[in-house]
């Protein structure tokens, strides 16, 4: 484990209350280090899986002492690792098991269902409605979703790669910042960036409707 100065350390000890809202990650972190991975690897492996992301790698990564510029390029890149893997071949990988294996079959349907209810924002505003659903660390968003719906809506591959990324970059930011003020302030940013979101979709359709509205004259 890595030693900074007190402050840093203060810092640290500040947000425990906050990582514990990270228990599964923080559980898995801990077996892969019982397992001699080191640290950065776990931040990196962390952010790679679905539900934990890197949403639940940057708090672990603040718990393990690592420097936050480490820990959010880390937990950056383990979350993009997927994306274009679920881009390229998850429709593909669909398409095979339902001739194949009916319960992996089933299993994607499902999958794809969920995704198809939280995809209007993104058929409707394509890359940016992309961007800004990935950028948002709430459950059920984030870029394991992002690169399922991207798959479904047949998104350009580099345009849905490129949306992604930025809006893991932009989760990153919220994230350390949501680590830094503690759980309880968190939880309270956290429902003002729910309310943010929504009046964020109707800004921008009411600004749509006006560029159509310019166009068309």
């Amino acid at each position: 484990m890595k030693i900074y100065p007190s402050d840093a350390k203060a810092q640290v000890q500040g947000v425990g209350k906050s990582i514990k809202a990270s228990s599964f990650g923080l559980k898995f972190a801990n077996f892969l280090r019982g397992s001699g991975w080191p640290d950065e690897a776990v931040v990196f492996a962390l952010a790679t899986l679905p539900v934990i992301e890197l949403r639940g790698a940057i708090p672990v990564g603040y718990w393990l002492q690592l420097k936050p510029v480490v820990v959010t390029a880390l937990s950056v890149l383990g979350n993009m690792v997927p994306v274009p893997f679920l881009i390229l071949y998850l429709k593909p990988l669909a398409t095979f098991l339902a001739g194949t294996n009916k319960s992996a079959s089933r299993f994607l349907d499902l999958l794809f269902e969920k995704a198809k209810r939280k995809a209007g924002p993104i058929e409707e505003f394509q890359w940016l409605g992309l961007m800004l659903f990935v950028a948002v660390p709430f459950p059920g968003t984030g870029a394991w979703t992002g690169a399922i719906i991207a798959s479904i809506l047949d998104i350009p591959f580099w345009s849905a790669v490129s949306a992604n990324f930025c809006g893991v970059v932009l989760a990153g930011l919220l994230v350390n910042m949501l680590v830094n003020i503690g759980l309880k302030y968190a939880v309270v940013a956290c429902i003002l960036m729910f309310i943010a979101s929504g009046f964020m979709w109707s800004v921008l359709r009411f600004l749509k409707k006006r560029l159509n509205s310019s166009s068309s004259c």
